[in-house]
């Protein structure tokens, strides 16, 4: 999934990426519209499957110099917004050049497609489909500056809601058909997918998506990033595995020491009353 969203969205025509930044600009209810952007990262390159946070971000830069990070995520969501800090940090501090004041930083918004949800401060899931966070007054909400704007989209919830989906009374804005694009694998309905990816732009970006998938060099690269992904999760469930069953031998070791301690604590009653 990660080595095709990159290939599909920044290595060929901008068309697609800005459609997709428009259709969650507009989810968010924010009056930006994109006309054009440049791909500062266009690159496929090679992406460890042990860099378990972040894996071939695209970044891209708007007109009016604001700076956009994309990133899929598939690993480490538990660490996934301190992560995503840190590295709209980093942007953020590249973007002021020498000799200009502090009121001429340019914007930075960073967008991050997760394969499950972020947490709150005390750790709570978010299991919203789409998140927005900025730095903002506790008690009014009000903006201190428009500069931090970090997206959060939780596939996972967006798969669930698809199986929920009532045909007849969903509303299939650009959001919906991109995030339908997107994570059509996981989806159920594929008649609902079906539908979305032969209408118009959709069916436009299903021809580009197949048109790259031909490229014999691009498939067995993405076919190695499959294999890689797939190894790496049966790597994490045999590890997994094996904590669990040492837990399990921890618990069962824990309860005979509890028994022994009940026992002596019962003889030790006894020889009080004895006395």
């Amino acid at each position: 999934m990660d080595y095709a969203f990159k290939l599909f969205f920044a290595t060929g025509e901008t068309r697609h990426l800005i459609a997709l930044l428009n259709a969650i600009f507009e989810n968010k209810r924010i009056p930006r519209v994109i006309a054009g952007l440049t791909i500062v990262n266009p690159s496929l390159e090679k992406a460890s499957v042990e860099d378990k946070l972040s894996v071939l971000d695209i970044r891209a830069t708007l007109a009016d110099g604001t700076s956009i990070c994309i990133e899929m995520h598939l690993y480490g969501i538990e660490a996934l917004k301190y992560k995503t800090l840190r590295s709209w940090a980093r942007v953020y501090g590249e973007e002021l050049e020498a000799g200009k004041a502090y009121t001429e930083q340019n914007r930075v918004i960073s967008i991050s497609f997760a394969n499950g949800p972020v947490t709150d401060a005390l750790g709570k899931p978010i299991e919203k489909i789409h998140s927005l966070f900025q730095a903002m007054e506790r008690d009014s909400h009000e903006v201190l500056l428009p500069d931090m704007e970090i997206h959060y989209i939780n596939m996972k919830a967006f798969v669930k809601y698809c199986e929920g989906m009532d045909d007849n009374q969903v509303e299939y804005d650009m959001f919906t058909r991109w995030m339908m694009l997107i994570t059509q694998a996981e989806i159920k309905n594929k008649e609902a997918v079906r539908r979305v990816c032969t209408e118009g732009e959709m069916e436009e970006a299903v021809e580009t998506l197949a048109r790259l998938s031909a490229d014999k060099i691009k498939r067995q690269a993405y076919q190695r990033r499959l294999d890689e992904v797939y190894f790496y999760n049966a790597a994490m469930a045999e590890t997994n595995a094996a904590l669990a069953e040492k837990d399990a031998a921890l618990a069962e070791s824990n309860a005979a020491l509890a028994e022994k301690d009940a026992i002596i604590a019962k003889l030790m009653a006894q020889l009080n009353k004895s006395d």
